[in-house]
């Protein structure tokens, strides 16, 4: 399978998630568009798989449809409808998210050690596309983010929004599918009060480097023996 049959499946696995969740959450396309402060033609075209959203784009639906934002990017993950949510200054945080995540985007390539004319011809583009990704001037469409995150060796978590009201609830909402998705003795165990205190010292083990964690393990053989 060539590359841009591949990225053209990508789209339309894409544009049926997002059909599909706005369905579920009783949305109409026309809301929608009017959420993003996009046209109606541009909305169909998302669902149509003709067209690449941004993240940005796709953080708002998400908190728009009360889904995870893990449900538009791997709809083969099952989730349950969350809370109703009043629609706020979309577009305009949408243009903030864009210029953040064009910040991000630099600090990668740079870390990379990559130019805009390699990124630039990495994705068969012209380096001012580049430059405009990077400035917040042009949203990144999120396919071709998702190459640059491979290119980059950077995840696509690293751009998610987690300070917004809207990253916090999305966010919220995939912690909620991921702690659904554990065990039932896991999911037990973590909502017991009384093992919150194993919980933070699993928190504060968490932190410690590998060399510190492999002296306290020593430690603790040479006490058991």
């Amino acid at each position: 399978m060539g590359e841009q049959e591949r990225l053209a499946i990508r789209r339309k696995i894409l544009g049926i998630a997002l059909r599909q969740a706005r369905e579920e959450a009783g949305k109409t396309v026309r809301e929608c568009a009017a959420l993003l402060g996009i046209s109606l033609a541009r909305y169909r075209a998302y669902e149509a798989g003709q067209r690449d959203p941004t993240l940005p784009e796709l953080e708002a639906l998400a908190w728009f449809f009360q889904r995870p934002l893990s449900v538009l990017l791997d709809p083969d993950r099952p989730a349950s409808p969350g809370s109703d949510g009043a629609a706020g200054a979309i577009p305009e945080l949408l243009a903030l998210r864009h210029r953040i995540i064009g910040l991000i985007l630099r600090q990668a390539r740079e870390r990379a050690g990559k130019s805009m004319r390699e990124v630039a011809a990495f994705l068969g583009c012209s380096p001012r596309r580049i430059r405009g990704y990077e400035s917040g001037e042009y949203p990144i469409p999120l396919i071709e983010l998702e190459r640059l995150c491979l290119y980059l060796g950077v995840s696509l978590s690293d751009f998610y929004d987690t300070d917004s009201p809207i990253g916090q609830s999305v966010l919220l909402a995939d912690q909620v599918e991921r702690f659904r998705a554990l065990p039932p003795e896991v999911r037990s165990f973590v909502t017991s009060p009384v093992n919150l205190p194993y919980l933070r010292l699993a928190m504060r083990l968490a932190e410690l480097p590998a060399d510190r964690l492999r002296h306290i393990a020593e430690d603790l053989l040479e006490i058991t023996l």
